[in-house]
């Protein structure tokens, strides 16, 4: 009943506060929340964002635990509202009128796809509904077995920090972290959700004592509901990324071609990386791990490229150049990073097999290579556990940016 009684409040705030023929938005903070399905809430993903109004321009922030992210694709026309959110294709439209009718579209509207949209003024708190003391404090490290007992089970592991009822962390895999989550404990409830526009997933179990929770589902489309449980470990450890991939047998170096944003061809024997330290990151626009691990190449080049520091970045997207261009553009900007983009193929594993004929192993999205000035390949590695993972990102950006220093000193 409280969940009903959320999403009815929801549509009454919307509506009093976006009027037809006034457009007047509630600025400040709000609780929206998308539903993957429509089993009444089973599938509902909440997260907090805030709206702002700098005479009539709108834009909002959307929160996840640490990460803020600006949209400021946002526009009121007539009676709607459009956010375009940054980086991935994802939007949000929301319709003001004499009912309320809010849509998130995870890949944009030209996709199709559509999930329904609710949002509330004034809220802060992210499962609002769910109000009681936490009978558990999760803090810490978890096995987290997705489909447990399946041939699909996939052992990952959570880190997970509580103050009070509210909890932050992520879910770290062997292809790299789901990046940051918040939610809360109430009673023996656990609940964790994220929006950043590349994925939104709502995670849930039951907590039957401090080191076990059971009874879980994790969610991310009507296609994907799976569920999990997971026991504390405080030694819970996944494989490090660079032991699950290689360099074959017979191989030392890699060479790649690509269009860059201009649609001018690219290859590694130009000049630009001729005698260079390299690093090439293999992934693409629509990925989030990518994202994380462009922002940190992106420090690392500004930091060295007078050293002789380059990064390229080989993009997997849509079928043609033509089709990808403005995403890998987009992505770029994003990031703000200004090394090299290519789209060297279409998204695909033998695609990326292909273009990586260098490297074997159980290759993700992203994959990462560094190269020596003579053009040697000194690390391989896939997956990326960006900064919501803490410790796990601090320790491989310490070890990255050694290993950059020393290669750049070698001659």
């Amino acid at each position: 009943m409280k969940k009903i009684y959320l999403i009815s409040f929801a549509a009454v705030a919307w509506l009093s506060a976006c009027t037809t023929g006034e457009h007047k938005l509630a600025t400040g903070p709000w609780l929206g929340v998308i539903q993957l399905d429509s089993t009444g809430g089973k599938l509902d993903v909440p997260f907090n964002f805030e709206l702002k109004n700098d005479s009539g321009t709108y834009s909002m922030t959307i929160r996840n635990a640490d990460e803020l992210i600006n949209v400021d694709e946002v526009e009121l026309v007539g009676d709607t509202l459009r956010a375009r959110l940054p980086v991935f294709t994802s939007e949000l439209v929301v319709y003001c009128g004499d009912s309320l009718k809010g849509f998130y579209y995870p890949k944009g509207v030209q996709a199709g796809t559509r999930y329904k949209f609710y949002a509330l003024a004034g809220q802060i708190d992210r499962f609002p509904w769910y109000s009681e003391p936490p009978a558990f404090n999760i803090t810490g490290r978890w096995w987290f077995i997705e489909n447990p007992g399946s041939p699909d089970s996939t052992v990952m592991v959570a880190e997970l920090k509580q103050d009070g009822s509210r909890v932050t962390g992520t879910i770290l895999s062997t292809t790299g972290d789901y990046r940051y989550f918040e939610g809360k404990v109430s009673g023996n409830r656990f609940y964790f959700s994220k929006n950043d526009g590349a994925q939104t997933i709502i995670v849930k179990g039951e907590i039957s004592d401090e080191n076990t929770m059971v009874n879980g589902v994790i969610s991310g489309s009507p296609k994907w509901v799976s569920p999990w449980r997971a026991a504390k470990d405080p030694q819970a450890k996944l494989p490090e990324a660079d032991k699950l991939v290689r360099v074959k047998k017979g191989f030392d170096t890699f060479e790649f071609a690509g269009k860059d944003i201009s649609g001018n061809m690219v290859k590694s024997s130009d000049e630009k990386f001729r005698g260079k330290v390299l690093a090439v990151l293999a992934g693409g626009s629509w990925c989030p791990n990518c994202l994380d691990e462009g922002r940190y190449y992106k420090q690392l080049y500004e930091k060295y490229r007078d050293q002789g520091f380059e990064v390229v970045s080989l993009c997997f997207e849509d079928k043609t150049f033509k089709e990808s261009q403005p995403k890998i553009e987009r992505f770029a900007k994003s990031i703000g990073a200004a090394y090299t983009f290519l789209y060297v193929a279409p998204r695909g594993r033998e695609q990326r097999d292909s273009v990586l004929y260098a490297i074997e192993g159980q290759m993700a999205y992203p994959t990462s290579m560094i190269l020596d000035r003579k053009g040697k390949i000194r690390r391989v590695e896939t997956g990326f556990s960006g900064p919501g993972t803490g410790e796990h990102f601090v320790t491989f950006a310490k070890e990255t940016e050694e290993l950059v220093k020393l290669l750049l000193e070698e001659r």
